[in-house]
C-alpha cells in the first residue's frame, strides 16, 4: 500500500501544491492579451517564441497560460491553452477541457507529458481534427464545491466553489475569448486521477454541456477492502447527500445520460483499474456509449504517455471531409 501511494504521488503529476489564486502576475510580453503568456514548451513544430498569440496563427500551434478573474474566488486563476497550427478566429474549433491529477498545475498535460506535441503530429497525420485544449487550475479539488467543516480534511485538498468556477465562468470565458464551437457537440471534458474523476463527476452533472467524458485511470471508490486512499473518498463522501450527487457510480443511476460517449482505460497494473472496469460494466447496463480500453502500465506518466494517441482520437478523430 506504501508504495502503491508513493506511486501513485508520483503519477499524478507532482509539482507544487496549489493555493488556488494566483499573485500579481509578471509582465506580459506586449504582444499578448493583458492576460495571457507562453508557456515555454516544446513544439512539435518550430513555433516563433518571440511572438505572442495573435489573432491568427501562421502555421504553428501554440500553448499560452491565460488568467480568469473569479468572482466566486475573488482572484485570477490560470488556466493553459492549447492553439491549433493555424489558429484562426474565422474557424470554429471544437474544445477539450482536460483536467490534471493530484498535486498537478495547469500546465502539467503539456510541461510533463506534452500532449501538445502529438495533438500538433496528429492534426498534421490528418488522423484528428484541429481543437483547442484548455486545462485550467483547479487546485486539488476533485472539480466539486466544497465548504469548511463539510468533511474531514485529509489534508491537502482544497476547499470552495470549484464546479461553479469550471462551468459558469471558466466555459463561457473560453467561448468569449477564443474560437469555440459553442453548442455540447464541441464540447469535451477528460482527465488523469483525480482529473479522471472531475471529469466524470462534471461530464455526469452536466450532460447538456459535454458530449464526451474521458476518465483516464480514475479515481473512484466502491467502499472495498481494495479502496485506495479511503481519506479523499471519506471527504468527498462526507455524508450520503453528498455521496448521492458526487459518487460516479451513483450519478451513472440517477442522471440522463444516454446522449454521452465515454471513454475509460487504465493500466492494467493499475490498483485503479478494478474500480474503473466496475464503471464501465454500470454504463453498458445502462446503454450509455462506453468504451473500455486496458493497456499495459500502472498509475504514472509513462502510461498516460503512452495512451495520448488513444485520447485525442476519441475525443477529435477526422471524419476525413476537409474544413
Amino acid at each position: 500500500m506504501k508504495m502503491y501511494m508513493v506511486a501513485m504521488v508520483i503519477g499524478c503529476f507532482v509539482l507544487i501544491m496549489l493555493s488556488g489564486c494566483i499573485g500579481k502576475p509578471e509582465p506580459l510580453k506586449q504582444s499578448l492579451s493583458p492576460n495571457q503568456s507562453i508557456i515555454p514548451v516544446q513544439s512539435a513544430k518550430v513555433s516563433d517564441k518571440g511572438q505572442g498569440r495573435p489573432d491568427t496563427l501562421k502555421g504553428d500551434s501554440q500553448v499560452v497560460t491565460d488568467r480568469l478573474y473569479s468572482k466566486r474566488f475573488d482572484c485570477e486563476l490560470e488556466m493553459s491553452v492549447y492553439l491549433p497550427p493555424a489558429y484562426s478566429p474565422d474557424t470554429k474549433y471544437p474544445v477539450l477541457y482536460l483536467l490534471y491529477g493530484y498535486g498537478g498545475m495547469h500546465d502539467s498535460w503539456f510541461t510533463y507529458l506534452n500532449i501538445h506535441q502529438v495533438a500538433d503530429r496528429l492534426i498534421d497525420e490528418g488522423k484528428i481534427d484541429p481543437l483547442i485544449i484548455v486545462s485550467p487550475d483547479y487546485g486539488n479539488s476533485f472539480g466539486v464545491n466544497s465548504v469548511d467543516g463539510e468533511g474531514k480534511d485529509p489534508g491537502s485538498v482544497d476547499i470552495g466553489p470549484y464546479e461553479d468556477y469550471l462551468i459558469l465562468e471558466l466555459l463561457p470565458y473560453i467561448d468569449r475569448q477564443y474560437s469555440t464551437v459553442v453548442a455540447r457537440a464541441g464540447r469535451y471534458v477528460g482527465g488523469a486521477s483525480m482529473g479522471g474523476y472531475a471529469a466524470l463527476y462534471l461530464g455526469f452533472n452536466h450532460p447538456k454541456l459535454f458530449s464526451k467524458v474521458g476518465a483516464h485511470s480514475a479515481a473512484l471508490w466502491n467502499y472495498s477492502e481494495t479502496d485506495q486512499f479511503t481519506g479523499q473518498r471519506d471527504w468527498l463522501y462526507a455524508n450520503e447527500s453528498l455521496r448521492d450527487n458526487r459518487d460516479p457510480f451513483k450519478l451513472a443511476e440517477s442522471r440522463q445520460l444516454n446522449e454521452l460517449e465515454v471513454y475509460l482505460d487504465s493500466g492494467t497494473e493499475d490498483a485503479l483499474a478494478e474500480k474503473d472496469y466496475l464503471l464501465y460494466e454500470l454504463l453498458q447496463s445502462k446503454g450509455i456509449d462506453a468504451q473500455w480500453a486496458p493497456h499495459p502500465g500502472g498509475h504514472d506518466g509513462t502510461y498516460w504517455s503512452s495512451q495520448l494517441e488513444n485520447y485525442l482520437i476519441f475525443y477529435n478523430k477526422s471524419d476525413g471531409v476537409k474544413k
